[in-house]
């Protein structure tokens, strides 16, 4: 074979294929994206503290949150040997229930416990004493009660047991803050659903409806965000979605709110003038899509709507156009 030959075969046609075309981001698209990433955080967010309180134990053995009525006299060193004491002595005169067999003691009751005892929140417990009281074997004793599984043990004795608790924690003048996000109360329960005997707080949240409502909402609304596209039914959605998720956390959590509910209130806050724009901008676009002739006006006053129609004719208007021709050709022959 001759070398011209050869060259002739080693040689590779390049044929440049054309480049897909990108459809331009539109106005409604970059306010649906934007959307898509609100609702991602309202979704991260549940796992943060939307309840938050700080609770006081009042001189009657009452659960409070006005710091007015907490318990405010300072402890001498006898009367916190006394409390430790008597709650030692509680301690030890617990009594467990008798289980005659393995199916009974599946049966248990759930000892009734207050907020001292909640595995659904998080608790930042302060204790005020005065300067050179020793009050740490009593804090010690307490945190080893809370921790106690008082299950196995009867009503009688845990009643009594937490009420020798409450004395021991109101005489070291103890307040706590008790927060609780909606992951929690989706898992654990609610709050106010344990706490009937806390002022102002024991009827804040009476059902987990309420948590299911600001965990779906979001959940919801990102979903159709998602595969909803061109229809104006998203916009309803994600408006009355936003607008009962704020109305939940002011009727139900306020005032008692913590870090999550503050911030999911500046997001919805945010979602709802997004979706006001996003309603504009996408009638905006279906106008120019359907006035085409007035493309030369719109580009001189709204440029960003005109991309819009530039995706329509590119993507929608001509992607009838070969169907069109293979039938003509078809009928041809």
């Amino acid at each position: 074979m001759n070398n011209n030959e050869k060259e002739k075969k080693r040689e590779v046609k390049v044929i440049n294929k054309p480049k897909k075309k990108r459809a331009l981001a539109t106005p409604s698209y970059i306010i649906r994206i934007c959307l898509i990433i609100c609702f991602v955080l309202c979704i991260l967010l549940l796992s943060s503290p939307f309840l938050s309180a700080r609770l006081y134990i009042t001189e009657d053995l009452e659960i409070t949150t006005a710091a007015n009525e907490a318990y405010s006299k300072s402890p001498s060193q006898e009367e916190l040997n006394n409390a430790e004491k008597e709650l030692r002595t509680a301690l030890d005169n617990l009594e467990k229930i008798e289980i005659k067999s393995e199916s009974e003691s599946s049966k248990l009751p759930v000892s009734q416990t207050n907020v001292m005892a909640l595995s659904s929140a998080n608790f930042q417990w302060s204790y005020t004493v005065s300067q050179g009281i020793d009050a740490r074997p009593l804090a010690e004793l307490i945190d080893e009660v809370r921790n106690l599984n008082k299950r196995p043990y009867t009503s009688e004795s845990v009643q009594a047991l937490n009420k020798a608790l409450l004395n021991a924690q109101k005489t070291l003048r103890a307040s706590v803050v008790v927060s609780q996000s909606v992951l929690q109360m989706l898992l654990g329960g609610a709050i106010g659903e344990s706490l009937g005997n806390i002022k102002s707080l024991g009827n804040t949240i009476s059902h987990s409806m309420f948590a299911m409502i600001l965990a779906g909402i979001p959940l919801v609304c990102f979903m159709v965000l998602c595969f909803d596209k061109r229809s104006h039914l998203k916009h309803i959605i994600c408006m009355v979605g936003a607008i009962v998720c704020l109305a939940v956390i002011f009727a139900v959590l306020y005032p008692f709110v913590g870090r999550g509910a503050v911030l999911s209130i500046i997001l919805y806050i945010i979602i709802f003038i997004l979706n006001l724009s996003s309603i504009y901008a996408k009638q905006q676009e279906d106008y120019i899509i359907k006035h085409p002739e007035k493309e030369p006006e719109f580009t001189e006053k709204h440029p960003h709507f005109v991309k819009a129609l530039i995706n329509y004719k590119a993507f929608v208007k001509y992607a009838a156009e070969p169907q069109v021709k293979s039938k003509n050709k078809k009928k041809k022959k």
